[in-house]
């Protein structure tokens, strides 16, 4: 699964780099996929998954080892 976390996310990321990928062996639920990679959901303000924005507790919301996730802290840039 292909990970970036935006801005100052990066901070969570392996290295503290804001992109990085890791295996996923099995589809699991996105809050679990975001607890794997130990990112503090209380940090995200948009969470995108493939491109689109979701909410990272959606009911059914799985992701795979094919997708891509996007995090986004409250403010990126200035």
């Amino acid at each position: 699964m292909r990970v970036h976390l935006w801005g100052e996310l990066g901070f969570y990321g392996p290295g503290r780099r804001g992109k990085f990928e890791i295996q996923l062996e099995q589809p699991m639920p996105l809050v679990e996929a975001l607890k794997l990679i130990d990112v503090h959901l209380p940090d995200v303000a948009v969470l995108a998954l493939n491109g689109d924005v979701v909410r990272a507790d959606e009911p059914g919301l799985t992701v795979t080892d094919a997708d891509r996730i996007d995090c986004f802290p409250p403010t990126s840039g200035g």
